[in-house]
């Protein structure tokens, strides 16, 4: 029966209100640290009126870093076609006229 007592009071403490309020205070001030720390790492660049520019995301850095490295590879590939193929060296020269 001891057993039975103990058992019956671990459900009742984890029931408890002020266990309970706790735990959800605890989640509501960690959801508000979680935001503010958001905020800081967008630090507003320029403040124009009512539009403000902030530092890009992960996803928009990369995005932009493959379109940059992208045209780079095209710009040397049509640099060594211009200079080893002669036909896309004349196509170039007849366009330039």
């Amino acid at each position: 029966m001891d057993k039975n007592k103990q058992t019956s009071k671990e459900p009742s403490e984890s029931r408890n209100p002020e266990t309970f309020l706790k735990s959800a205070n605890g989640k509501k001030v960690n959801s508000k640290s979680k935001t503010s720390s958001e905020n800081s790492n967008e630090e507003v660049l320029i403040s124009i009126g009512g539009f403000k520019y902030r530092t890009p995301g992960r996803r928009q850095r990369i995005v932009i870093g493959s379109i940059v490295i992208g045209l780079n590879v095209l710009v040397v590939m049509a640099t060594v076609a211009y200079f080893y193929i002669p036909g896309f060296h004349e196509y170039i020269y007849n366009v330039g006229r």
